[in-house]
């Protein structure tokens, strides 16, 4: 399943990751960087809030022609009940 979701605070990022920590299965995030390279993390790591939390500290000051939350979730399992708080409508 894929979804796009929006994490546009800290806290965010982390509730997210908390949430997604009691999924089953594999849950990965990817997405774009400023300079258009792609990047993936696994959504249950604590690597996740540190990256995607310096990266929302960073968006205060850039540039907003940027779209720093396009993020898509994807994961071997439905974990809509989950996110759903987070998904991009």
């Amino acid at each position: 399943m894929k979804y796009k979701i929006e994490l546009t605070t800290l806290d965010d990022v982390k509730e997210f990751t908390q949430l997604v920590q009691t999924a089953e299965g594999d849950v990965r995030l990817s997405g774009k960087d400023e300079h258009g390279s792609a990047w993936e993390l696994s959504a249950k790591s604590a690597l996740c809030v540190f990256l995607l939390g310096g990266h929302i500290q960073h968006i205060i000051h850039a540039d907003q022609n940027i779209d720093w939350n396009t993020i898509v979730c994807e994961s071997d399992k439905d974990i809509y009940p989950l996110i759903r708080k987070f998904i991009k409508h």
